[in-house]
Parts: C-alpha cells; sequence; structure tokens
C-alpha cells in the first residue's frame, strides 16, 4: 500500500529567505530566490507528483534548475550535503519531529 505523499505548507514556505543549501558551480548565492526543491531521483514520486516535502533541500533558482535537468554540475555529494543541511534546519525549526 502506496503511503501518501506529506504535504507540508509550513516546511515549503520555510526556504523563504534561506541561504541555498546545493551551492552547486553555478549559485545565485541569493537567498530570495530560494526555494523547497524536491528530489526526483529514484522513481520517489510518479508522473505529475512531487515527492514528500522532507525530500528536499533548500535551493536557489539556478541550483534548482541544475539540479532538475541532471546536468551533472550538482553531484551526488552536494545533494546529501544540502539534504542533511535542510532537515537540521527544519528539525530546527521545528518542522520534524523524531
Amino acid at each position: 500500500m502506496k503511503t501518501p505523499n506529506c504535504i507540508s505548507p509550513k516546511i515549503r514556505q520555510s526556504a523563504r529567505g534561506e541561504d541555498c543549501a546545493l551551492r552547486g558551480p553555478t549559485c545565485s548565492c541569493d537567498p530570495s530566490t530560494t526555494v523547497l526543491a524536491h528530489l526526483r531521483f529514484f522513481n520517489s514520486a510518479g508522473v505529475g507528483q512531487k515527492p514528500h516535502d522532507f525530500h528536499a533541500v533548500y535551493a536557489c533558482h539556478s541550483c534548482h534548475m541544475a539540479m532538475d535537468r541532471h546536468t551533472g554540475v550538482i553531484g551526488w555529494d552536494d545533494i546529501l550535503r544540502a539534504l542533511m543541511e535542510t532537515q537540521s534546519k527544519l528539525y530546527a525549526k521545528g518542522l520534524i519531529h523524531v
């Protein structure tokens, strides 16, 4: 049985004004463009669906586009580091609980 996707407007809005966690070579370093960028790898969501909101990173517009286009500019180590940083911030903000 498929688990319903976790959709959290609070988590999505928490990206506003945050620094880009990906910090790829194309990074604009502009917090005003930072959004919650969902990680679309390993069939984590169906066509037209987003993965869980906790399977996402804070990313500026430039890094988000590079990651979504799978250009290879953003490496797996960058994605894993960004996921860990984003989840740590979400935990500190009280938006995810263990």
